[in-house]
């Protein structure tokens, strides 16, 4: 079995493929917080009269408040990121989709013959020992996209990383689609 290097990683690099990272910007985990502050204060004044009322705004501004907490944790991570596709300037949306075992040896054929016409014919499973890990914009203009295979604990990558754009970027969304 090859080495190949996780999509995660190779994506870091793909500048030659126009998808930059972007660090998340942190202003609406800001705002949250301080929108559950202002409800909180409003819950405490006497503007609001009833008990009942004085506990729900205080609550729904201490979940508000904790929640934007919790989001501009996360934001300030330094591996906090989104993948941008730079023409359109739309960001890359991961997905994960467990293909049927059977369907592995096509898929295979597919990337090695960077044929993805009859990328239909896959069938979608709920769980699976083989998944493809796609980064793609909503449109369909650009996906990255992986094949991984479950070896105990964790998903390895099965295949190199594979860029499609143009028509079979548009059959790679139609996939992912698919019911």
């Amino acid at each position: 079995m090859e080495d190949f290097e996780k999509i995660e990683n190779k994506i870091k690099e793909m500048t030659t493929h126009n998808i930059v990272a972007k660090k998340k910007s942190p202003i609406s985990s800001i705002a949250l917080s301080l929108a559950g502050i202002v409800i909180i204060f409003l819950g405490s004044s006497k503007i609001v009269s009833n008990d009942i009322m004085e506990m729900s705004f205080m609550s729904v501004g201490a979940i508000a408040g904790l929640y934007g907490l919790a989001k501009l944790l996360i934001v300030a991570q330094k591996e906090s990121v989104d993948y941008v596709y730079e023409p359109t300037n739309k960001k890359l949306k991961s997905h994960k989709i467990y293909i049927n075992a059977n369907d592995r040896i096509k898929m295979d054929k597919f990337i090695q013959n960077n044929d993805y016409s009859m990328l239909q014919s896959i069938g979608k499973e709920v769980s699976s020992g083989n998944m493809l890990h796609l980064f793609g914009t909503d449109d369909g203009e650009i996906f990255v996209f992986q094949m991984a295979e479950y070896v105990p604990h964790t998903f390895v990558p099965a295949s190199p990383v594979v860029v499609l754009r143009n028509n079979e970027a548009k059959n790679m969304l139609e996939f992912i689609n698919k019911k």
